[in-house]
């Protein structure tokens, strides 16, 4: 009777080590899919600040142009739409470094999950 208690007990704990290993892989699988959905969002808002300061150095041209013109008015109004364009880049260059954070977080999370296997 001993012996077969012992078996089921042993049996038991094999059981649970392989659940709560398999368990932990998974974390770290999801947590890698979150790190790189993260990832890939920074490179998306790193795009479109890249965007943005194209066309604020392109305002600054135009406003350049109607200063040389001597039409102060366009020429304040496209200072204006630079500072904007430039306002928005570094927002989303804001939300790139975010974003980057968030990934090193999730992957210190999928680092972490493993070690417990």
């Amino acid at each position: 009777m001993r012996h077969i208690v012992l078996i089921l007990f042993t049996l038991f704990l094999t059981v649970a080590s392989l659940s709560a290993q398999n368990y932990y892989q998974k974390k770290a699988e999801s947590y890698a899919r979150e790190a790189e959905y993260y990832q890939k969002k920074a490179g998306e808002y790193r795009r479109e600040a890249e965007y943005y300061f194209k066309k604020a150095a392109g305002y600054e041209n135009e406003s350049a142009y109607y200063l040389k013109k001597g039409d102060t008015d366009k020429a304040r109004t496209q200072q204006r739409y630079a500072k904007d364009a430039a306002d928005k880049a570094n927002t989303l260059m804001r939300y790139a470094r975010d974003a980057d954070d968030k990934a090193a977080m999730y992957h210190r999370w999928a680092a972490d999950a493993l070690r417990h296997n």
